[in-house]
This record gives C-alpha cells, structure tokens and sequence, in this order.
C-alpha cells in the first residue's frame, strides 16, 4: 500500500470545488506523483479534505477538462501530466472567478468607450445579427451563448487594438471553463439582453455614459448569478 502522506488542511466553502483542485495540485507535486498514477479513492480524498464526495467529484472534473487527471470509471483517477510547469500554469489562472469578472468588465468598458469617441461613422450592422439572435430566443425563453460571445467578439473586433482584442478573448475563454460554476443561470443571463440593446444604442448614439452604465449593469448581473450560485448552490 501507497503510504505517502502530506499534510491537508480543510478547504473553506467558498468557490469550493477549485480551491479543492489546487489541493489536489498540491497533492501531485509533493508527492511526486507521476503520469499514469492512481490518486487514492474519492472517499479518502474527501475525509483528507474534510468535504463532501459530490465537491470532490466537482474538483476532479475540473481538473479532467485541464488535461490534469484521467477518471476512469469504476477504476478512480489517474494522474495524466505531472510536470510541475503544467501545475503552476493551471494554479495561475486559478483566481477568483469575481476577480476575473471585474478585469473583463473594465476592459470591455474601455472598447465601448473607445467605439462611442470612435470619429466617423462605425458599421455596427454585423453587431445588430447577433443581437436580433438573442432577443428572438429570448421571446423562446432560451439563452443563446454562443450569440452572446458573437456580439461583444464582433464589438472588440472593430476596434485598432488587437492584442487587446486576443487578450479579451484568453479571458472569456478562461471565464467560459469555469463555466460549471454558474450553470443553470440562463434565465439570469436573458435579463441581461436589453442591456447588449443599450450599449449598441449608445455606441450608434456615441453616449458613453448610456453604454457604459449597460456595460456595468450587464457586470453587476454577472455578479448577482455568482452570489446566486454561492448561496443557494444552484
């Protein structure tokens, strides 16, 4: 029998389930773990972490989607990279997902306000397809992601910065796999379309303070789902 141990505090309830994967990180790293080894059972993951099986079973996917680990059914979890350089890049973009939220707002914020000073006219018919996308659905009761991302994509795009542009995009793709956090918050997210309206008015309109007050109820919304889903675990 594996007796490697390490020492293992038990991990607060708040954003549970990746703070338990950046345990599990720990884990691997001290004890050398490498690829193709077996993690030891869920129940003895969970009585070392001192939460619950559904919340490791949570972290365990998490680090499935990364490339980290392999679960295998009936047959637990296997380490499938244990170099130190993929762990620290993991645990890196491990933050806050609240924090994550506020640097996506004010960068987003500062494109719209570029678009409202922008001198000339901006063509922003491409922007109105997705919108009209949503708004339809919407009338459906039905929350379309994939129109969401298209509208501000195609608003970052009509803009001269294009590192800008990709970092955004890094962001909201980092945002998007931790996706699992906010899950079931569709009908939060529709509320949010009258807003995409109003930042599109305003940038047509070149008022900031109109698009720019939508660019943060549209934030503020995004945080209500996350206090939601802390709560009342939805």
């Amino acid at each position: 029998m594996d007796q490697r141990i390490m020492t293992i505090h038990p991990v607060s309830k708040d954003s549970l389930h990746r703070k338990i994967a950046d345990a599990i990180i720990d884990y691997i790293q001290v004890n050398n773990l490498k690829k193709g080894d077996k993690l030891p059972s869920e129940r003895t993951l969970a009585e070392r972490f001192s939460t619950s099986r559904n919340s490791l079973r949570e972290a365990l996917r998490v680090l499935e989607n990364e490339g980290i680990i392999e679960v295998r059914t009936g047959k637990g979890a296997y380490v499938l990279s244990g170099s130190p350089e993929s762990m620290i890049n993991v645990k890196l973009w491990r933050v806050d997902y609240k924090e994550l939220l506020e640097i996506k707002y004010l960068l987003e914020r500062s494109i719209v306000e570029q678009l409202c000073y922008h001198k000339g006219e901006i063509d922003l018919d491409k922007v109105e397809t997705p919108l009209c996308q949503m708004e339809n659905a919407a009338k459906e009761g039905l929350y379309l992601q994939k129109a969401d991302f298209e509208f501000h994509s195609r608003l970052r795009h009509m803009t001269s910065n294009s590192a800008l542009e990709q970092l955004i995009d890094s962001l909201v793709k980092t945002l998007d796999s931790y996706g699992e956090v906010l899950k079931g918050a569709d009908n939060i997210w529709i509320s949010t379309i009258p807003y995409h309206r109003l930042i599109l008015e305003g940038i047509r309109e070149k008022n900031f303070v109109k698009a720019g007050e939508a660019c943060r109820s549209i934030y503020e919304t995004d945080l209500h789902a996350l206090w939601l889903k802390k709560e009342y675990n939805l």
